[in-house]
């Protein structure tokens, strides 16, 4: 141990590695509390502090050779401690790919890459968490795939499954402004009525209710489907594909349905792309963050306003909470943007 080196108490979640065959559940987690020395920075390197952490449905980890566990890496709002880089100054308030973890040593250059700055556009006029969800880089990716796939106009009709989540409330708020009749679906009763009641959504369906072809194809009408902005990943594309009208559009942006372990879809009817003309594409945001300045320039105002309406939950607890709260996440407990606040600034 260096002599000058800082101490760091680090709350840690780890992951063991997930069968295929299972769902994620708690005992798949371990919570270890470590004292660490605070590391020593290289050229572009940051340490910060994790604010408020996103959960997400998916969750990214890898596994070294031989070892039966590893770090949780999600995303988070975090304070720079210690930094070797310019651009982040120790200070700075920054989205950061960060470990579910007190601390996190942004070290790797791909993840140096994702680090984005925001204390000095984050608004007044909205919570500081909103840059986790509508602001922030589920936002963004809502913004931009419906622009840059969907290729919306007005008259049409888009469909839009889990869409009571930060993307789905996004992408069907933004498909009304641009003139667009919008149905929803979403996993209980109380948030199809915060679809069409709360959010403008012309028609919302329960899925665990209500046959999925059934309810659709009554909803869609004599007008068919545009546009399938695709959530979930599961047997519901077959269902689009047949109803989409010819150069309809899927925009392929969440596979819900795997996290929670279902089988993969395996659509029969995939000539309808074909003899239809669709545009079937698959959107992964950080390969497009090139926009992320106009999105900022057009959302914010629409945010601040209340023109555009979000709801999100805001857990304050600690480290050791967010296995248990990502699992409940999972199981669909609730509305909108799922945020867990660690620590103060």
């Amino acid at each position: 141990m260096s002599p000058n080196a800082k101490q760091l108490t680090n709350t840690r979640v780890l992951v063991a590695k997930i069968p295929q065959d299972v769902a994620p559940n708690k005992s798949h987690f371990r919570t270890v509390v470590l004292t660490e020395e605070s590391p020593a920075l290289q050229n572009n390197e940051v340490l910060v502090q994790n604010i408020i952490f996103s959960l997400d449905p998916y969750i990214r980890h890898e596994f070294a050779e031989g070892q039966e566990e590893t770090k949780v890496i999600g995303f988070a709002i975090a304070k720079v401690v210690d930094s070797k880089n310019v651009g982040f100054p120790v200070g700075a308030l920054v989205l950061s790919p960060s470990n579910w973890e007190s601390y996190t040593h942004v070290s790797r250059p791909e993840n140096i890459a994702e680090l984005l700055r925001i204390d000095e556009l984050a608004s007044p006029k909205v919570p500081l968490s909103a840059y986790n969800g509508i602001l922030g880089i589920p936002g963004y990716t809502s913004w931009d795939s419906l622009h840059s796939v969907g290729n919306p106009k007005a008259g049409e009709t888009i469909y839009v499954s889990s869409a009571a989540g930060t993307l789905g409330q996004l992408t069907g708020q933004l498909a009304k402004r641009k003139g667009l009749r919008v149905i929803g679906s979403a996993g209980s009763d109380e948030k199809v009525a915060f679809l069409t009641k709360e959010l403008g959504f012309d028609a919302a369906f329960n899925y665990k209710t209500e046959d999925k072809r059934e309810a659709l194809t009554r909803l869609a009408g004599e007008r068919g489907l545009d546009i399938y902005y695709d959530l979930v990943g599961d047997d519901t594309v077959e269902v689009a594909l047949d109803l989409l009208n010819p150069r309809g559009r899927v925009v392929s942006v969440g596979i819900l349905s795997l996290h929670q372990n279902q089988a993969p879809p395996a659509p029969h009817n995939l000539v309808n792309i074909l003899f239809k003309q669709l545009r079937f594409e698959g959107y992964l945001v950080f390969e497009r963050t090139e926009n992320l300045g106009k999105f900022w320039e057009e959302v914010t105002p629409l945010v601040e306003s209340g023109e555009i309406k979000f709801k999100e939950t805001v857990l304050e607890s600690g480290v050791e909470t967010l296995a248990e709260n990502y699992l409940a996440l999972l199981a669909g407990k609730w509305t909108g943007k799922v945020n867990v606040k660690v620590a103060s600034l």
